[in-house]
């Protein structure tokens, strides 16, 4: 993969029916890290700054973020992977430091009617190990699986679920389609759930393939693949429903109860293919903190969204298709981005301030 110079530029786009001018980003540079990766889907940072990178078609990697050299993690369970089923969300515990735990959400089962799951594993040296599994049976399907994992600041632990293609399925309350998932880390249901024993946060999902908390409030925020046009920003509140099939986007549902229509779409002439996001808070680039950065894969964007409040106000375009789809992002500790393509042959990107 080349390297390649990308400075923010502005741009007129469409969002919320409002023609809004981003503002011109600052100059940086984006150099290829880690090459040679087959549909990395998710990044965490461990405390001491290597990544740990999932790759769909089953494996687990750490790599060194001075040099790119990577080492494959042993003792991952059998993955079922096809299309868009695999291994797919990856979290640290919050004590990760003290107990090596993480939370994997891959798809099990059979090859032609994949199942998903969220389990708890220990690392330790290069190997996983106890696999703990906290919520199984998961509805799956060679598309729309979800499975994006993220750790709450109060210490829950929360999973997106898509439709597995069953839209209707998205609507039931008991069914585990469509849904965003609250669990105590050790697979418990909390007892101030909605549902008295159900793990279900919030409903009406057709693919939620981010997870991201505001560190300021807490305040859980989705990306979501729309069908055909209308990818969606969405503000995740405890028991709401979020529409699909019967209702995407910004436009207004009245006919469902307890319904919170997006804070954002992209866009309504086509999918963007919205995928994982962040709340920026780093030092390399302080005029960004607080705003959320988001990737797409089908144009291949990383996009930056400001805010005020809940209130979208303008998005900016940062990258735009110079290496095709982009799965995932994170934070390093110094502020600068790690980026994962998703074209087959992949590669782990590292953005810092020029």
């Amino acid at each position: 993969m080349r390297q390649d110079f990308v400075t923010g530029c502005a741009a007129a786009l469409l969002l919320l029916g409002t023609v809004t001018h981003a503002v011109a980003g600052p100059a940086y540079e984006v150099r290829p890290l880690a090459e040679g990766l087959e549909h990395p889907w998710s990044i965490a940072l461990t405390p001491d700054g290597r990544l740990l990178v999932t790759e769909r078609p089953g494996r687990l990697q750490r790599i060194d973020p001075a040099t790119g050299a990577r080492s494959e993690i042993a003792g991952l369970p059998d993955v079922r992977a096809r299309a868009e089923a695999g291994l797919m969300g990856l979290a640290l515990d919050p004590d990760f430091a003290a107990n090596g735990a993480l939370y994997l959400c891959y798809s099990s089962g059979s090859l032609l009617q994949p199942r998903n799951r969220l389990s708890r594993f220990t690392l330790s040296g290069d190997a996983l190990a106890d696999e703990a599994v906290l919520l199984d049976d998961m509805p799956g399907a060679m598309w729309h699986n979800g499975c994006r994992v993220a750790v709450s600041p109060d210490g829950f632990l929360f999973a997106s679920m898509g439709d597995a293609t069953d839209a209707d399925a998205a609507q039931n309350p008991r069914d585990l389609a469509g849904k965003i998932f609250r669990l105590n880390r050790d697979g418990s249901i909390p007892a101030d759930n909605p549902d008295p024993g159900s793990p279900v946060w919030s409903f009406g999902h057709r693919n939620p393939q981010g997870l991201a908390f505001r560190p300021e409030d807490g305040a859980l925020w989705s990306t979501e693949h729309g069908p055909d046009t209308q990818d969606e920003l969405n503000l995740i509140e405890r028991g709401m429903n979020y529409g699909w099939p019967r209702c995407r986007g910004v436009d207004p549902c009245g006919d469902l109860a307890d319904y919170r229509a997006a804070k954002a779409e992209f866009n309504r002439e086509s999918t963007i293919a919205i995928s994982n996001l962040i709340f920026y808070q780093g030092a390399a680039f302080p005029e960004w903190r607080g705003d959320i950065l988001f990737v797409a894969l089908k144009t291949g964007r990383l996009y930056r969204v400001d805010l005020d409040g809940d209130t979208v106000v303008s998005h900016e375009i940062l990258i735009d298709n110079r290496f095709g789809r982009l799965r995932t992002l994170a934070e390093a500790p110094d502020g600068s981005l790690y980026l994962a393509t998703d074209n087959g042959e992949d590669a782990i990107l590292h953005l810092t301030r020029k």
